[in-house]
């Protein structure tokens, strides 16, 4: 996963953490809304905190968070709650 260095720490693009995800920005937006990750916004988008994103991948794989939508889902997940 590639970072960027904005104001003295490593950030993730939000693209990039979409795409980790199996997700689109949207989601990720939402889940930076909802505290499931650490992002903020800067004068070129929205950036992710790596530690965060690991984090909320491996309570993901542990079983503690549903899976997110994936992106063009089709109603296939659960996690975003606009499917249902």
């Amino acid at each position: 996963m590639s970072t960027e260095r904005h104001d003295g720490a490593d950030l993730v693009p939000i693209a990039m953490a979409a795409q980790t995800m199996g997700t689109t920005s949207l989601n990720v937006l939402m889940h930076i809304k909802r505290g499931l990750l650490v992002g903020r916004e800067h004068e070129d988008g929205w950036l992710v905190d790596p530690e965060s994103l690991a984090a909320l991948l491996r309570r993901r794989a542990g079983g503690e968070l549903p899976a997110v939508c994936e992106s063009g889902c089709g109603k296939k997940a659960s996690g975003c709650g606009s499917c249902g």
